[in-house]
């Protein structure tokens, strides 16, 4: 016969070695969301601080669209960034410009305005553009100098839109050297307006998609103490080939190419709106 005892013990065991195998997977993914179906609702305390509607243009003291300049496998200009129906528009198309002619679309990002911690939401719909992302992120001075932890200075995406159907929430930090990812499927991210939010505080960041928490981060050393402004773009999938922007497949792999025989171009990255809320750690400055 055999013995209940150790039949008992076994699965004991074996529930133990999940539980330990469980939190290894999510320890090693550097920060998983510790509830991704955990719903957002954002709490009576946090006060509205800041907010952009794009009812009728931008504020022009306080944002700025990128000028001319190469941008990966493109260019950015401030002609492809503009208000319309009472939304931001950033235009992506090809423009023959002589020797500038290439994929062309924009950025625009705070001018002087600087933050740290806070509520960071924008309303918008992205295009299922290969070859492209938009996103939607905050951006420390002088990141290229902060060859330290990330709470000296880290790069925040709230979303990039490069991968098909995924978001992707990054945080990029030592000068670049070092970063931390997390990527999530989304069957309906090109259907309409959704909201991509990040809640950050000084012992957590929290990323969320329509109110959804993709990812929570609360290791102390992934978390940024430093002031930030606000950027919004989209950028072409390549690099720079002698002295020039060259659209390819290879700088962000599985973006694609832009050329991508079923792209529908121009394309739109269509804002509502921005906000900034005080979630209790807030603190507004300016740029050094």
């Amino acid at each position: 016969m055999s013995n209940p005892n150790r039949h008992l013990v076994m699965k004991k065991i074996i529930v133990i070695l999940f539980v330990v195998i469980s939190v290894f997977s999510c320890s090693a993914l550097s920060g998983c969301s510790k509830n991704q179906t955990e719903t957002f609702e954002l709490p009576q305390e946090y006060k509205l601080s800041f907010s952009e509607e794009f009812e009728n243009g931008y504020d022009e003291n306080i944002w700025a669209a990128s000028e001319f300049t190469p941008r990966k496998g493109g260019y950015w200009s401030d002609e492809q960034v503009f208000t319309e129906n009472g939304n931001l528009i950033i235009r992506t198309e090809y423009k023959d410009n002589g020797d500038d002619s290439g994929y062309y679309t924009g950025e625009l990002s705070w001018s002087n305005m600087r933050s740290t911690y806070g509520y960071y939401e924008i309303r918008c719909k992205v295009d299922n553009v290969r070859g492209a992302w938009s996103a939607f992120w905050l951006m420390p001075d002088n990141i290229s100098n902060m060859e330290q932890k990330a709470q000296d200075g880290c790069e925040i995406d709230i979303f990039e839109s490069a991968l098909p159907y995924k978001v992707q929430n990054t945080l990029h930090y030592d000068g670049y050297k070092s970063s931390k990812k997390k990527i999530t499927k989304l069957d309906d991210m090109y259907d309409d307006y959704h909201t991509y939010a990040l809640d950050w505080k000084k012992d957590s960041l929290k990323f969320y998609y329509d109110n959804k928490l993709l990812w929570e981060v609360t290791n102390p050393d992934l978390i940024s103490a430093y002031p930030v402004f606000m950027d919004i773009s989209t950028e072409i999938n390549g690099n720079m080939k002698n002295d020039k922007p060259e659209a390819s497949r290879w700088l962000w792999l599985g973006c694609g190419k832009i050329d991508n025989k079923n792209n529908k171009l121009p394309s739109d990255f269509v804002v509502d709106y921005v906000r900034v809320y005080d979630n209790g750690d807030l603190i507004w400055s300016e740029k050094e």
